[in-house]
């Protein structure tokens, strides 16, 4: 068995709750990698990396940024607010450059589109139903920061971020 992974469920409800076609070259290749920072994992290639290069994919990135548990309640239920820092990093494809992002607004479209995305799961996130009962939070609410634009602080890529936070009720076990 295992324990929750907040981050897998985050990158998973992304792209299963993606409110377009997943972006993609006109011959199907895909143009938007999801990676697993914390693994390090690329979702689309299976490698074990941190990084894409981007003359290939842009990345969607998540990472665990906290678990903060505070006691809730005389019997020791502890409250767990879970936040999972995203990004999305790429380079521009226009004037013949070998990046996949149009523009900036198509780099804020595609952060609105995975902030988008977690949206739809608003209320009792269904995070890794089959891990084990130790640590397992009943999560009950996500809220999704606004993204924002950090690409001014790095020379020729586009970079936006933003946090995803789960809050629900640690399992006490018997």
């Amino acid at each position: 068995m295992a324990v929750q992974d907040e981050v897998a469920w985050v990158l998973e409800t992304i792209r299963s709750n993606w409110p377009d076609d997943w972006p993609a070259d006109d011959d199907g290749t895909e143009r938007l990698y999801r990676v697993n920072r914390d693994e390090p994992e690329v979702l689309e290639t299976g490698r074990r990396e941190k990084s894409v290069e981007f003359t290939r994919a842009s990345a969607l990135g998540a990472s665990l940024g906290s678990r903060i548990p505070e006691v809730a309640g005389p019997d020791n239920r502890r409250r767990v607010t879970t936040t999972v820092d995203c990004r999305l990093k790429g380079l521009t494809s226009q004037g013949g450059e070998h990046g996949h992002i149009d523009s900036s607004i198509h780099a804020k479209q595609i952060a609105l589109y995975a902030q988008h995305a977690i949206q739809q799961e608003l209320s009792y996130p269904s995070v890794d139903p089959e891990a084990e009962d130790i640590g397992r939070v009943a999560y009950h609410t996500v809220t999704v920061g606004d993204p924002a634009d950090r690409s001014q602080e790095w020379q020729d890529e586009y970079f936006w971020t933003w946090t995803v936070d789960l809050v629900g009720y640690e399992t006490i076990g018997q």
